[in-house]
């Protein structure tokens, strides 16, 4: 298999497949939104879009730690959680976060 990208750095790979997924993801919203507000468009041509409603139970933690404290504390345990932040270099080497770094890369 050969590499689509065999000059791009890791990080930046990163950041393209992230800006892709956001991307597909507001494309998806709104194509939900189309499917849910007009039923014609729900069949096509290999698919069909059925609509369901479910209803679930949530419990607010905030609330319940406001009340409850104590017994919040008491099943409340330690996780380690591994994640991988982009933060965008400038050409002088600056450090930027991501969020402005990329708002200053489409306005360029």
């Amino acid at each position: 298999m050969t590499d689509a990208r065999p000059n791009t750095p890791v990080p930046d790979e990163l950041n393209a497949v992230r800006l892709e997924i956001k991307r597909l993801a507001e494309r998806e919203s709104e194509l939900k939104r189309l499917l849910i507000t007009d039923p014609e468009l729900r069949e096509g041509k290999d698919w069909l879009a059925e609509i369901r409603v479910t209803h679930e139970a949530r419990t607010d933690i905030k609330e319940m730690r406001a009340c409850h404290p104590d017994l919040v504390a008491e099943f409340t345990f330690p996780r380690e959680k591994t994640s991988v932040v982009l933060v965008g270099l400038s050409s002088d080497g600056e450090l930027i976060p991501a969020k402005r770094f990329r708002k200053d890369a489409v306005q360029s």
